[in-house]
């Protein structure tokens, strides 16, 4: 199959999927503070909120409480319920293979990679697997305008098992009153690329409202991601050679290439000109950078180098799926317009350390017309 393939770039994302899980210092794992984080929730939710006054006998001139903080937009308890109804509300989509529930629980772009998946296992005739979400944990921004979003970063359940790699789904509330849903659900493969977030041991967290300071604009990523692979550097996006952005990236493009090259085609991929813009989401890290929730559409061409047969759709294949051709097809050309997920890490310009790091890539077909 032509392109990088994400690890759950499959049919409809399975509940619980899609970081990824979630459902959301540089380079170190944080285990040992999400530990502590964890011993000590219990006693930070006494007592937020609670305003200390410290004004004693004799003291002619108390100094002025400082001012507080946004609160943050939900809890722990009402994020553990958010999650738990997605969970359910996605079983139920997927086991019934039905796109048209997809709005009432997620929204672009989230939403459009799971319409497509939800096609394919329908053309398919296939069963999507029954997942779930354990141990999460959430991080919150106080935000005081809309939209309003937290992430819970949580593991995969699957067939007993457990993903040793966390899920991050981002929540977002678009007004006042509003639902909350799923925008973005990426998937970490490689835990040790994870920075650390800059929250309280309640998971309240700093709203981000620009990306002033930083090594680079998050909205330069996606086009700076799809040169890379193609062997092609922006100056202006440093990038860091990531396993995610080496291997599942440029490997999955590289080997992409190759294959259809074998089979006597050409593969070319630009930026879909026509495309939606996604929102993007930023959560501020320690190292005072963030990590960036982004997402763009690709288009790929397969055409024909000469061969009296075509260029191939594989049997199989989501592409052949999405064609209506589920056992295999041919054409001289195929246009494939592809949904490309990323969650990255850019840290401030006044500290660029190794770059811009790619830390979950997803890849999902969307829709395929022949030429």
């Amino acid at each position: 199959m032509p392109g990088p393939t994400a690890p759950d770039a499959r049919a409809p994302h399975p509940i619980g999927a899609r970081v990824t899980h979630p459902p959301v210092g540089p380079r170190r794992r944080a285990t040992s503070a999400v530990r502590r984080r964890a011993a000590t929730l219990a006693c930070a939710l006494l007592v937020a909120g609670a305003a200390l006054a410290g004004c004693g006998e004799g003291t002619a001139d108390p100094k002025p409480a400082a001012p507080q903080a946004d609160a943050p937009p939900v809890g722990v308890e009402q994020a553990t319920r958010l999650l738990q109804e997605y969970s359910a509300a996605n079983t139920r989509i997927n086991t019934a293979l039905d796109p048209t529930g997809v709005d009432a629980i997620e929204i672009p772009p989230a939403s459009t990679g799971s319409k497509a998946g939800l096609q394919v296992a329908k053309t398919q005739a296939v069963a999507v697997p029954t997942t779930g979400y354990v141990h999460p944990r959430f991080v919150f921004p106080r935000q005081s305008g809309y939209p309003k979003f937290f992430v819970a970063i949580t593991q995969l359940l699957q067939s007993d098992t457990v993903s040793p790699s966390p899920k991050y789904l981002l929540f977002v509330q678009e007004r006042d009153g509003a639902p909350w849903k799923v925008a973005y659900y990426p998937f970490v493969t490689d835990r040790s690329e994870i920075p650390d977030l800059d929250q309280d041991a309640a998971g309240g967290a700093p709203a981000v409202t620009d990306g002033a300071g930083l090594l680079a604009d998050p909205a330069a990523l996606g086009r700076a991601y799809q040169d890379y692979a193609q062997g092609k550097r922006d100056p202006k996006v440093p990038l860091s050679p990531t396993k995610t952005l080496t291997g599942q990236l440029t490997g999955g493009w590289t080997a992409g290439v190759q294959a259809l090259r074998a089979k006597g085609g050409i593969l070319e991929r630009t930026l879909a000109p026509d495309a939606p813009q996604y929102p993007t989401y930023l959560l501020r890290t320690r190292d005072g950078g963030v990590l960036a929730f982004t997402a763009v559409q690709v288009r790929d061409t397969m055409t024909s180098s000469g061969g009296k047969d075509g260029v191939p759709l594989d049997a199989g294949s989501r592409e052949a799926a999405l064609a209506g051709s589920p056992e295999g097809a041919r054409a001289a050309q195929y246009v494939i317009t592809r949904l490309i997920v990323s969650l990255s890490h850019i840290p401030p310009a006044s500290a660029p350390g190794t770059g811009v790091q790619l830390i979950a890539y997803g890849d999902y077909a969307l829709s395929v017309a022949a030429g």
